[in-house]
């Protein structure tokens, strides 16, 4: 599975874990993945030029550990960073000064989204069960449990106040306890994002090690064919979003990269064209979105490279829900690759 990026970062591994991308602007709305009861096995027709004519030998339970602790990791980051950036976002979007705290004559009052106590709830248990597993893996460990301790925090916060605007209890007590409550839900934002920023970084760490290893296994024991096509392109597209999606970026080293997927993507889709008829179901979804995050990329990789401002129409839909409408965005990348992660870890 893989890892999706959001407005500020990316999505999973283990046959081909992603994690979500998450960019630098605003998260955009995009649904989160559930939780799959096992890591999938990437499979392709036996016998055929898109996959693997002998079973593999089955790994050693290190490698089973490793993949099921990233795994564990990947899969709830994928599903909780996101709702927890959208809701910081959401409540900023309508309180001016997040120092000083809603003023009570707000024109608008958004309120917040709320996150999910149960799912929050049943990542800290998996989370602990995943660090006790060897091998351990010191500082991606410790990163996960000052993630979940900090998330944890906010949700409890986030909860509250969520219960509080939605009722629209401000228009009672004239936002005494709106007030009261931002400066414990300022800070909670504030530490959760410094947690969220390390532990992604490890995590993003652990598991391209993991995917380099996998993707040097499947050359030399299977050679150059589907499952090996897949998650190389998919590791060249990590490795392109993630100096894209970035605010700035030095276009002339970013352009070596953007030029290596483009070559594997070409002789990915060169290799399956003859075989249309033996690839699995999904391959032709997956080709499309790797097109699509092509030509989002290069957008995305001319309007840094060429200086092109915004217009002010453009200003306008830099947002959460727009911002991929508009051409050479960091938001529209970011959706590109998450389109891809998605079509990926569907194969």
């Amino acid at each position: 599975m893989l890892t999706k990026f959001s407005a500020q970062r990316f999505l999973g591994l283990a046959p081909l874990l992603l994690i979500t991308l998450m960019g630098c602007g605003p998260k955009p709305d995009a649904a989160t993945a559930d939780t799959p009861a096992a890591p999938p096995a990437a499979t392709a027709p036996a016998n055929s030029a898109a996959g693997n004519t002998a079973a593999e030998p089955a790994p050693p339970a290190a490698a089973d550990n490793l993949n099921a602790k990233l795994q564990t990791y990947i899969n709830c980051y994928n599903r909780l960073d996101e709702r927890a950036h959208r809701t910081i976002s959401r409540y900023a979007s309508w309180v001016k000064n997040m120092k000083a705290g809603p003023t009570g004559s707000e024109m608008v009052v958004y309120g917040l989204y709320s996150i999910s106590s149960e799912d929050v709830t049943a990542c800290a248990a998996q989370f602990t069960q995943a660090a006790a597993l060897s091998p351990a893996m010191p500082a991606l460990d410790a990163a996960g449990k000052t993630y979940m301790a900090t998330l944890s925090a906010m949700d409890k916060l986030v909860a509250d106040a969520y219960t509080y605007y939605d009722r629209e209890n401000y228009k009672d007590d004239k936002f005494a306890k709106g007030k009261a409550i931002h400066g414990p839900l300022a800070a909670s934002f504030e530490s959760f994002d410094q947690a969220s920023t390390v532990f992604s970084k490890a995590l993003d760490a652990e598991n391209d090690n993991l995917l380099a290893a996998q993707l040097a296994q499947i050359e030399k024991t299977q050679g150059r064919k589907l499952p090996y096509y897949q998650m190389a392109l998919m590791n060249k597209a990590k490795g392109l979003a993630d100096v894209l999606g970035d605010e700035t970026f030095d276009a002339a080293a970013a352009a070596p990269r953007l030029q290596a997927y483009e070559a594997m993507a070409d002789e990915a889709m060169a290799f399956a064209k003859p075989i249309k008829d033996e690839v699995p179901h999904g391959w032709s979804s997956f080709e499309r979105t790797a097109e699509d995050f092509r030509k989002a990329s290069k957008e995305r990789f001319r309007r840094v490279r060429d200086k092109v401002p915004y217009s002010d129409g453009e200003r306008m839909m830099l947002k959460p829900g727009s911002g991929w409408m508009v051409e050479g965005s960091s938001e529209k990348l970011v959706k590109a690759y998450n389109d891809l992660v998605n079509a990926s870890n569907a194969l």
